[in-house]
């Protein structure tokens, strides 16, 4: 060995299979790699580099014909694990509350009252007032259309009006499909609780249905301004968050109902999910395939005070599954090709020649001789 040449150490178990000829480069599967992923490959690369320069694995048919009795140790150390292979896939998105919704005014008048932001209105309670009346909430999948009254023809909209006077205790009627005199004595109780003319007429425009209680996301009128017909008056929501993403067309498989993802804010901090729908393959402006996803987060104190976020949901494909894995930041080139990582035992290094496998999130699977979970080997520090 001359002046130069590195000081190292070569252990007998230096080969993972004695062989005399070195196994050929591995081919890895080709995967997509995330952005954040890519600035990890870069230096990765980087480092195997500078790695190979500062030293020089004798792992071929060939030993230095007198080894050092002291090695100079790697700049660093990374342990061998043991455990699942795992491929990262970004989609990004945005998190909002679901069932979105506007409401339109059907009145004439003037804005006497509107609610705040992130408000809750519930069955029975104002929305908004015009004239200084409310404008009501009720249950029901059916949206108002015409006014009820004594006369009106059968309808569902009846039956649907008429549970809901039930459910609030305006009661003495059957809840069918007919405005009988016994729903009109029961609706003019009910305006007369609620401020409003008792004269057993609910004109178009002073209820509104929906499926159940409301958030109020925003407000798009002010006490005092004008309204009328068709025009927006409130934007409402549901109560949970969902996030809208598009995965790329090349990782589609990986966006099926029910799949577990996680869900990352720009803060870092990390939830789960699972994907509640999937949409058919369509093409962005800029020409790139993608599947739109719908995620539901899992519940979170991180979502109590969410109004909207942009995130990013982190989809997982499993390359290899309970294997030896190493920082592929550890591999270094062989002699005669191939990779070898330097293990690192009672301070002092060898030298092993390794078979590589599936290659993930900055770790590569390898088998070779003397390594086990645990075991150290030899890393740059970056």
């Amino acid at each position: 060995m001359t002046q130069d040449e590195p000081e190292t150490v070569v252990s007998p178990r230096v080969s993972a299979d004695e062989a005399d000829e070195a196994p050929p480069e591995p081919t890895p599967r080709k995967r997509r790699i995330g952005w954040r992923r890519a600035a990890l490959v870069a230096v990765a690369a980087g480092a195997v580099l500078a790695t190979a320069l500062a030293a020089t694995v004798y792992v071929g048919g060939t030993e230095p014909p007198e080894p050092a009795a002291r090695e100079k140790l790697p700049p660093g150390t990374e342990r061998v694990t043991r455990g699942d292979l795992v491929t990262e896939v970004f989609a990004t998105g945005a998190m909002k509350y679901s069932g979105a919704r506007t409401v339109k005014n059907h009145l004439d008048g003037i804005v006497t009252w509107a609610p705040g932001a992130n408000s809750v209105v519930s069955q029975g309670k104002r929305l908004y007032a015009v004239d200084n009346a409310p404008v009501l909430l009720l249950r029901g999948s059916l949206p108002a259309w015409r006014e009820f009254k004594l006369g009106m023809s059968d309808g569902e909209d009846v039956r649907q009006l008429e549970r809901n006077l039930a459910e609030l205790g305006y009661t003495g009627f059957t809840a069918d499909d007919e405005f009988s005199e016994k729903t009109r004595a029961a609706v003019k109780r009910w305006q007369k609780n609620n401020g409003l003319a008792a004269n057993g007429r609910i004109e178009l425009g002073r209820v509104v249905f929906a499926s159940g209680s409301l958030r109020v996301a925003r407000a798009d009128v002010r006490v005092g301004d004008p309204v009328a017909a068709a025009q927006d008056v409130l934007r409402v929501t549901g109560f949970r968050h969902n996030v809208s993403a598009r995965v790329p067309a090349e990782d589609q498989e990986l966006a099926v109902e029910g799949a577990k993802v996680e869900i990352e804010f720009p803060d870092g901090e990390r939830i789960g999910g699972a994907v509640t729908s999937v949409a058919a393959e369509k093409a962005t402006q800029d020409a790139k395939k993608v599947v739109p996803i719908t995620v539901r987060p899992d519940a979170s104190p991180k979502l109590d005070a969410l109004q909207s976020a942009e995130v990013v949901v982190v989809l997982k494909r499993t390359e290899a599954r309970d294997v030896l894995s190493v920082p592929v930041t550890a591999l270094l080139p062989a002699r005669g090709g191939g990779y070898a990582v330097q293990l690192v035992e009672d301070g002092k290094a060898y030298g092993v020649r390794v078979k590589t496998g599936a290659f993930a999130d900055g770790r590569a699977e390898v088998t070779g001789a003397g390594l086990g979970e645990g075991a150290f080997v030899g890393v740059p520090t970056l």
